[in-house]
């Protein structure tokens, strides 16, 4: 009597488990999309992955999407903001000249952990209420590595997959993996990766 109860309990409590979808810590999916990835936050690791060092407070993140749904679907780094569950702060995806110079890029982060950033082809420029500038030469070696591994913009074919770096930046002061988060937010919907 007692055996037939305990397998009668087991049996209901895994009925709820049944159809979830289980995921490790960087992963996440529904019925169209399944996302791995992993966060790197130590300037000599991503010096490592894209070949140069990409200065304080960048994170980059090593994404693989997989389509599985029967039709093509554009996946593209502007599909995903970083999230520090630290400190709230979040940024979106950087292009790869974002990074590598030739322009002039300006953030502000403001108390709420915004950014707000203006860019200018011309030197000199200032802007956001007087912030310094970031003015930088065109490094084209970086620039071609961090396009070279960046996630593809592009249209999945059905079941396949794409792969590549996205890059941010955030606050990565005493930021560790477990307080990084991606969103996704795109044609399959709305999905966050965490790392704990």
């Amino acid at each position: 009597m007692k055996l037939s109860a305990t397998i009668c309990i087991i049996v209901l409590l895994a009925i709820p488990a049944i159809g979830q979808k289980k995921f490790f810590p960087g992963q996440a999916g529904n019925d169209n999309i399944e996302l791995s990835a992993s966060v790197m936050l130590d300037p000599a690791e991503i010096q490592q992955a894209v070949g140069a060092g990409l200065g304080e407070n960048i994170v980059v993140f090593r994404v693989k999407a997989t389509n599985k749904t029967g039709d093509p679907m554009r996946i593209g780094p502007a599909d995903f903001t970083a999230v520090s569950r630290r400190d709230g702060d979040r940024g979106d995806a950087l292009a790869p000249g974002q990074l590598a110079g030739g322009s002039t890029l300006i953030i502000k982060r403001d108390r709420s952990g915004r950014d707000y950033a203006q860019q200018k082809n011309e030197p000199g420029f200032t802007g956001v209420q007087g912030v310094a500038k970031a003015d930088k030469p065109l490094d084209n070696a970086l620039l071609e590595s961090l396009k070279a591994k960046e996630l593809p913009d592009q249209e999945t074919k059905p079941n396949g997959s794409v792969e590549g770096l996205v890059y941010f930046s955030l606050n990565t002061k005493k930021l560790k993996s477990k307080d990084a988060g991606l969103i996704y937010k795109g044609p399959a919907g709305h999905l966050t990766v965490d790392f704990k």
